[in-house]
């Protein structure tokens, strides 16, 4: 069983990811006043999210799992979400790749190409990858956190003591830039508060289930803090001239800035991880999903044999098998398909913002609030409250999705 700690740790590194490094190009979008703004209500919304998710699992007397909780709410529609979550986590981790290999042929002189740096990344990640269980990557989070810390500092370091005039732009505090720029950058920031894909891992290995809201808070303050810490240091000392990542912005010949891009290097890559877990057990549920409709199209069909494959279906305590076999199938398959990708995909900006409209949305908002809606007591302000946060998730969506193709 994980630790109240070590779920707080595992949250927060799952939170805080590459998308910390893009908040300030979100602010160039939306002024100071605005990304402040915005960056509390993401937060405070997938927080909500997460709460959703925490309650209702306690319909679900086995293993939490999205493949549980659809089960009970809405059973045909099983598949679905879970290949929503596996498209999410799926194109977090490509991100991570595409960032490796922008960052790693500059740390280190060119020395070896961008798609030489992705595979050697391998060395790391296989071994990573190959647990089970999500708190046995919880050393590799503490590392990744304190990668994040470091970065932290330097971007806000390099905002106090740097003679801004050189690199400033024009800084907006109350204003804001165009609806379309804000819509667009708005699904970074909901891609940097993402951490639903991993809740269901965290209440079922946590000792105290009574701690979990403490765990999901203390996780989003501590991401509210850094984003928000983060995206107006950067932003102040780049203004409009700042890139997608703050870091390429400081020159590379410093030691300060070859830390800060090994920092990042070292936690997206312990990154990876955390997002191949969630995306292996929602392609393990699928599959399974699957199974169960063969098996169920191949049996005789009578009254008996329809009640069986009913219960096995909807069970709340059902817990789906994930053998050696097919752990090491998928493993294999997904490694290779996101390592497939990154080696031909390299704008990291449209990753984060089309992931952030898709993924992100349906499994902090929708999804979570669909749940709520379905297993919440009528006279529950949780249920209103859930159907809001759904509706919520559609707009920004449609919205963010529009504004991404559309403008960029």
């Amino acid at each position: 069983m994980a630790s109240v700690q070590s779920s707080v740790i595992n949250l927060t590194k799952t939170i805080i990811g590459a998308g910390l490094l893009a908040i300030p190009f979100a602010f160039k979008a939306d002024g100071i006043v605005l990304g402040i703004s915005l960056i509390l209500i993401a937060g405070i919304a997938s927080s909500y999210g997460l709460y959703i998710v925490g309650k209702v699992s306690a319909k679900v007397p086995g293993d939490t799992s999205y493949f549980a909780l659809c089960a009970i709410t809405y059973p045909k529609l099983t598949l679905l979400f879970d290949f929503s979550i596996a498209i999410q986590c799926f194109g977090v981790a490509l991100s991570y790749l595409v960032l490796i290999g922008d960052l790693v042929p500059s740390l280190i002189g060119d020395v070896i190409s961008r798609n030489q740096a992705i595979l050697f990344s391998l060395v790391i990640i296989i071994p990573l990858v190959s647990f089970r269980k999500l708190d046995s990557l919880k050393i590799g989070s503490l590392i990744g956190l304190l990668a994040i810390g470091y970065l932290t500092v330097l971007v806000i370091s390099h905002s106090i003591w740097d003679d801004w005039s050189k690199t400033q732009g024009h800084v907006k505090i109350v204003e804001i830039g165009s609806i379309s720029d804000i819509l667009s950058t708005f699904s970074i920031i909901i891609f940097a508060f993402t951490a639903a894909q991993n809740i269901c891992s965290i209440i079922n290995e946590i000792n105290d289930k009574s701690r979990l809201n403490f765990v999901i808070g203390a996780a989003n303050i501590i991401a509210s803090v850094l984003f928000i810490s983060v995206g107006i240091a950067g932003y102040l000392q780049f203004g409009d001239n700042v890139k997608g990542n703050v870091i390429l912005e400081y020159k590379s010949k410093l030691l300060s800035s070859k830390v800060g891009k090994f920092a990042l290097v070292l936690m997206v890559t312990l990154s990876y991880p955390l997002m191949f877990h969630p995306c292996r057990l929602s392609l393990n549920n699928m599959v399974h999903w699957i199974e169960l409709e063969v098996q169920k199209e191949q049996s005789p069909i009578n009254e008996s044999t329809a009640l069986l494959n009913d219960e096995e279906h909807n069970s709340n305590n059902q817990i789906v098998p994930f053998s050696t076999n097919r752990f090491v199938v998928i493993t294999v398959l997904l490694t290779l398909a996101t390592y497939g990708l990154a080696l031909s995909i390299t704008s990291f900006e449209l990753v984060l913002s089309l992931v952030g409209a898709t993924g992100s949305t349906l499994i902090c908002f929708i999804l979570p609030g669909l749940f709520g809606y379905k297993l919440f007591d009528d006279k529950d302000f949780n249920k209103s409250a859930s159907l809001t946060l759904t509706i919520f998730g559609l707009v920004v969506m449609i919205t963010s999705v529009f504004a991404t193709l559309r403008y960029n």
